[in-house]
């Protein structure tokens, strides 16, 4: 842990913490629980090995663009150094080192992923739905909390916590929890089934009930999503009560193994020592023409 995240106080609320200082905090956060639901081995080495990508890096811009304009300009910058013939060059040797060098602690990107980022902060921006929770609050608000376990296994465990939410506000006086998302299709049933798979719902769950343990209230959770691709599409999701207990069932039951693998120090990867029974998707077969006496086809 970093000396900035060490004076912090193990419990409650911080705005606006660099991205560094926050995940040098102690603590379980969702996106790393999440990997559990591959196997507690995927875990241990996610929580060594953190992933990036370049979808990834897009969303740290455009939500910093979206957030914190008067920072992005100071801490995101482009690469746009070009070849004879026009393409845009490697990042890697000598110029691309000396450009490193030159922007040391700024985040690289390139020209599209910039113009990208400010276009789809645009579309936010200038849509009064979602700016009817951003015209207000606090940005990337960092929650940290103690969380029992109920196990008998583990009787008495207790996990620190840490979330960082998008947006808080209040309207009218009571709190929301806001999310900033990027998709590519930002309709009911496409979004829905992409939020699944990607556990939103866990970490929905996971951060109202962060919220209510630090001020014991219980905010409204709102998603706002836009897409990716233009004309970058603005959805505001209010998230209900049901979702939110899905996802708590979700997230409690992957702290629990999370919590038997502590105590054991034991962390089985998918097979979990067992041999599977191989099987190929149901569309490989061929339809059944006869089903048993009753003479259904099928």
């Amino acid at each position: 842990m970093s000396a900035a995240a060490d004076s912090l106080p193990a419990t409650g609320f911080a705005s606006r913490l660099p991205a560094d200082v926050y995940h040098a905090l102690g603590g379980v956060s969702i996106s790393r629980l999440k990997e559990m639901l591959r196997s507690p081995r995927h875990y241990r080495y996610r929580l060594a090995n953190p992933k990036t990508s370049a979808p990834m890096l897009l969303g740290t811009a455009a939500h910093c663009a979206t957030l914190e304009p008067e920072r992005f300009g100071r801490e995101f910058v482009t690469w746009s150094r070009r070849s004879e013939n026009g393409n845009l060059c490697p990042r890697k040797g000598q110029y691309w080192d000396a450009f490193v060098l030159e922007n040391g602690g700024r985040t690289i990107i390139t020209e599209d992923e910039m113009e990208l980022a400010r276009a789809i902060a645009s579309a936010v921006r200038t849509d009064q739905l979602a700016m009817r929770y951003l015209e207000s609050g606090e940005p990337e608000v960092t929650m940290r909390w103690k969380l029992g376990i109920e196990d008998a296994e583990v009787a008495g465990a207790t996990i620190d916590c840490r979330g960082r939410a998008d947006w808080i506000t209040y309207i009218e006086g009571k709190p929301v929890v806001v999310g900033l998302k990027t998709a590519r299709d930002c309709r009911p049933f496409p979004f829905g089934a992409a939020a699944y798979k990607l556990g939103y719902h866990l970490q929905w769950a996971f951060y109202f009930d962060g919220f209510v343990a630090l001020t014991d209230k219980e905010p409204a959770m709102k998603e706002i999503v836009v897409e990716s691709d233009a004309p970058h599409d603005v959805a505001v999701y209010d998230i209900p009560q049901d979702v939110i207990e899905q996802g708590r069932a979700d997230y409690q039951a992957l702290l629990r193994t999370l919590a038997q693998c502590e105590n054991e120090n034991h962390w089985p990867g998918i097979a979990g020592g067992h041999e599977l029974t191989f099987t190929l998707p149901t569309y490989a077969y061929e339809k059944m023409e006869d089903v048993g006496d009753l003479g259904l086809e099928v």
